[in-house]
C-alpha cells in the first residue's frame, strides 16, 4: 500500500473543512452586517459567498466518504 492515497485523502479532508470554516466566516460576517444595518447587497454578497463556500466544503467532504 502507497502513502500518497491516504495523504491525498488527508489534504482534500483538510480543504473540506478549511472551506466550511471560511463559509463560516462569511455568514457570521453577513449576519453582523444584517444586525448593524450594513447596506442590504453587501450582506446578501456575503451570504451568497458564504453559501458557496459551504457547498464546496460539503461536497468535498462528501466526495471523500464516497471513496
Amino acid at each position: 500500500m502507497h502513502p500518497e492515497p491516504e495523504r491525498g485523502n488527508r489534504k482534500a479532508r483538510f480543504y473540506g473543512w478549511w472551506y466550511l470554516c471560511i463559509g463560516l466566516g462569511f455568514a457570521v460576517l453577513g449576519v453582523r452586517s444584517y444586525l448593524f444595518g450594513g447596506r442590504l447587497w453587501l450582506t446578501l454578497l456575503r451570504c451568497i459567498i458564504a453559501a458557496g463556500f459551504l457547498a464546496l466544503g460539503w461536497l468535498t467532504l462528501r466526495a471523500l466518504r464516497r471513496r
